[in-house]
């Protein structure tokens, strides 16, 4: 998962921050990340980690990855490789003070 500046726009831009998503992963975005930050996940069918990006700032959870026994993300941190995605289920769930009706353009 990356985070984008609002600003950004166009293809191309390069993320702010990025997340590893482990199966069962649970990611919660509140305050400014959640207001100052555009956020996606790549549309990939696998993910490609070079060689001791376990340091590397710019994967934020980087420390926190590989807990499970048979997980093998910690050994692919270390050393590079690919993982290939499985099916994966989102739940959203928002707390909006205003919205928008569609069909009417008014606020409500």
């Amino acid at each position: 998962m990356h985070y984008y500046d609002m600003d950004d726009s166009g293809n191309g831009r390069e993320p702010k921050l990025s997340l590893f998503l482990e199966p069962r992963s649970l990611v919660i975005t509140a305050q400014d990340q959640y207001t100052e930050y555009a956020h996606g996940i790549d549309a990939v069918f696998e993910d490609r980690v070079a060689r001791g990006d376990r340091g590397d700032p710019e994967l934020a959870n980087a420390g926190m990855l590989g807990n499970g026994a048979s997980s093998g993300v910690a050994s692919l941190l270390a050393e590079g490789g690919v993982i290939s995605r499985q099916t994966r289920y989102s739940l959203t769930c928002r707390d909006v003070a205003r919205v928008m009706n569609v069909s009417t353009g008014t606020r409500k």
